[in-house]
């Protein structure tokens, strides 16, 4: 019996249908239905039929998307370069035009940027809070926690603030655009990465990363600063690949500076760099320029902030989130803090505390170890962004007690770059489920009725693990096989 033949690759067509789906997801989020006292499946009619419209055009939107992914994949060194780019830009444009914000953290990127530059206060020392006479504060949800975000952040939002006349929803649409531009700056860069190390992909690395419905959300549609912390990220990573290991390290250290996650990807670029020593001398020297381009620019980037003890803030590490949401850590706390409850009798208060501790060491002592196999595989040539994506990867599954959609941003271009097929597959499931998180016009939310269920983290890495499950499964058929291929044949004797 043949298979169903899958859809001819038609390149245009492919595009044309993911533009018209990106577009189809906006208008969804305007619609406004009448008031009806209907109910179906314990909720009013209404908001059933945004959660089906909701539903549809996000399957739509991927779909789109993996079509035009596959179709771009059969065309032969893909588009030129400037044609992707133009084509990028497209389809953030209903993302930059819409009023709409899935998420409202431009508010506080531009309340820390105002307290700088208006009311001449350090946000790493003083809470927004404190500014109580100011307008704009309403818009402001993490009113009593200093900036979480880096200095070159912070001055970045500053300098915006600053430059853009008029009131706060001016400045919104500014913060929108920028990272919309900066979105338009990483593909070319995600270009010129792949034009170097396989310069037949370059357009299908342009698609993977430019297209990704996650990413052009996220920047054009709700300016998270991820976009500035990837541009740096794939500075560094362009100034490795041209043998600019200095100047990698302090790209990647602005990376840092911008937004702190970026440090998972410093140890592996380190590694990545040090292997290439030829002794032990060149190892020492390699090592001490490393640490002090890092410093240097460290310390640099903070000096505006250093008065009145914002110091404390530059040669400590930032706190932890203590907040259990939308991760698989959240589950493990709720599971464990409930056993507890239930077979020692322990006041959930206290049961809390002691599943904060064992699922805090648990994570911590899994993603150290992971950390150093793909270390040791780093140093034995492993492939640098590779290793930076798995490490992502595992450190959103196994040790972020808070999870949000953007944070898996940053490893769409890594996927781009990989060149595998399973890697850009995780990716894109990860994505959709990211993005299923997002409420729907007047639905409390698509997954559960609270945003807060320990489950959300089990349902948004279902997808993904499951595919991780099969990819898995698939290589080990795969291997059992080619050794039953090799297996030398006896013969027996008569």
């Amino acid at each position: 019996m043949i298979g169903r033949r899958p859809p001819r690759p038609n390149l245009p067509l492919a595009y044309v249908l993911l533009l018209a789906a990106t577009v189809a997801f906006v208008v969804v989020g305007h619609v406004h239905l009448p008031a009806s006292s209907g109910v179906l499946v314990g909720l009013p009619l209404p908001v059933v039929v945004n959660i089906v419209l909701f539903t549809v055009t996000l399957a739509s939107l991927f779909g789109t998307y993996a079509y035009a992914i596959y179709s771009l994949r059969s065309v032969k060194g893909g588009w030129g370069v400037w044609t992707m780019l133009v084509l990028t830009a497209l389809l953030t444009v209903p993302a930059a035009a819409s009023p709409d914000l899935l998420s409202n953290d431009v508010y506080g990127y531009a309340f820390y940027g105002r307290m700088v530059w208006l009311h001449h206060l350090n946000p790493y020392v003083v809470r927004p809070a404190a500014v109580r006479n100011d307008p704009y504060l309403t818009y402001v949800d993490w009113r009593d926690i200093v900036t979480p975000y880096g200095p070159i952040w912070t001055s970045w939002s500053a300098l915006l603030g600053k430059l853009v006349p008029g009131g706060i929803q001016a400045q919104i649409v500014a913060f929108k655009l920028t990272a919309g531009l900066t979105h338009l700056l990483n593909t070319l860069l995600v270009g010129a990465i792949a034009r170097k190390v396989s310069p037949r992909h370059t357009g299908l690395a342009m698609g993977i990363y430019g297209w990704n419905p996650l990413a052009i959300f996220e920047f054009a549609g709700n300016a998270h600063n991820e976009s500035l912390m990837v541009f740096w990220v794939l500075l560094a990573l362009l100034a490795f690949v041209r043998q600019r290991a200095l100047l990698s390290v302090a790209l990647l250290a602005l990376a840092v500076a911008t937004k702190f996650s970026a440090m998972l990807f410093a140890p592996f670029l380190v590694i990545a760099i040090l292997r290439g020593a030829r002794d032990r001398r060149e190892l020492a020297r390699q090592a001490v320029g490393i640490g002090a381009v890092g410093a240097t620019v460290w310390v640099a980037s903070w000096l505006p902030y250093l008065s009145h003890g914002g110091w404390h803030s530059m040669v400590s590490l930032p706190e932890p989130s203590k907040w259990y949401m939308n991760s698989l850590p959240t589950t493990a706390y709720t599971f464990v803090r409930d056993a507890i409850t239930l077979l020692w009798g322990m006041p959930p208060i206290h049961a809390g505390d002691i599943a904060d501790l064992l699922v805090s060491v648990a994570s911590t002592l899994g993603i150290l170890l992971l950390g150093v196999r793909l270390g040791l595989r780093m140093r034995r040539q492993g492939n640098l962004v590779e290793m930076w994506f798995w490490f992502g990867f595992a450190y959103l599954v196994i040790a972020a007690s808070y999870f949000q959609p953007w944070y898996v941003t940053a490893l769409i271009p890594l996927a781009a770059l990989a060149r595998r097929w399973y890697i850009w597959a995780l990716t894109t499931a990860l994505s959709l489920s990211a993005m299923m998180m997002y409420s729907c016009d007047k639905c409390q939310t698509y997954l559960v009725n609270n945003t807060d269920s320990p489950f959300i983290g089990l349902v948004v890495f279902l997808l993904p693990l499951t595919v991780l499950a099969a990819m898995a499964w698939r290589d080990y058929a795969r291997r059992s096989v080619e050794r039953t291929v090799r297996r030398p044949v006896v013969e027996r004797t008569p």
